[in-house]
């Protein structure tokens, strides 16, 4: 899947972009004066409740640990942190294809979110694009990191347009 690629058809996201109720990305100038401070010559972190990585992001110079028991969680930290290599073409073509969809058929998230949420085609589309991550997951097309990097935009493209105040 290569496709001819305009800046306009994909953006690129940060740590921070994401709507999430307890990000800590405005603490990490005090976290990190505290660590500096405290805790010299340090070579790892471990980051016990991990979330959406925000404060992992502020020793990336580190071994990072990070845990978390939502299962979205663990998927952004492993597409922001894991050590797999992974194509940046690959995703950019993926969501340049992702995002010139329209017109898709029902499927699990419309059934169960439309006119929730999301609007029916969000739901529609949000739906077809989780479904065709894994199904190329499964075909092996893409690794491990390439599915965490693709969810992991889903998941920060759903926060920009969702029908609530955070997540």
């Amino acid at each position: 899947m290569s496709v001819a690629i305009k800046k306009e058809n994909y953006k690129t996201s940060l740590i921070n972009n994401r709507r999430y109720l307890g990000n800590k990305y405005k603490l990490l100038p005090f976290i990190t004066k505290v660590v500096d401070k405290e805790c010299s010559d340090i070579q790892s972190i471990a980051d016990i409740f991990a979330g959406t990585g925000a404060v992992s992001s502020a020793f990336t110079d580190k071994i990072i640990i990070t845990n978390d028991l939502m299962y979205s969680n663990y998927i952004c930290n492993y597409a922001w942190f894991g050590s797999e290599t992974y194509n940046q073409q690959t995703i950019i073509d993926y969501v340049v294809h992702y995002n010139s969809l329209v017109k898709l058929k029902d499927n699990y998230m419309t059934d169960n979110f439309a006119d929730t949420y999301f609007s029916r085609d969000d739901c529609a589309k949000i739906g077809y694009i989780r479904e065709d991550i894994e199904k190329n997951y499964k075909k092996k097309n893409i690794n491990d990191r390439e599915r965490a990097i693709l969810i992991t935009s889903l998941l920060y493209a759903m926060d920009k347009i969702a029908k609530t105040c955070g997540h």
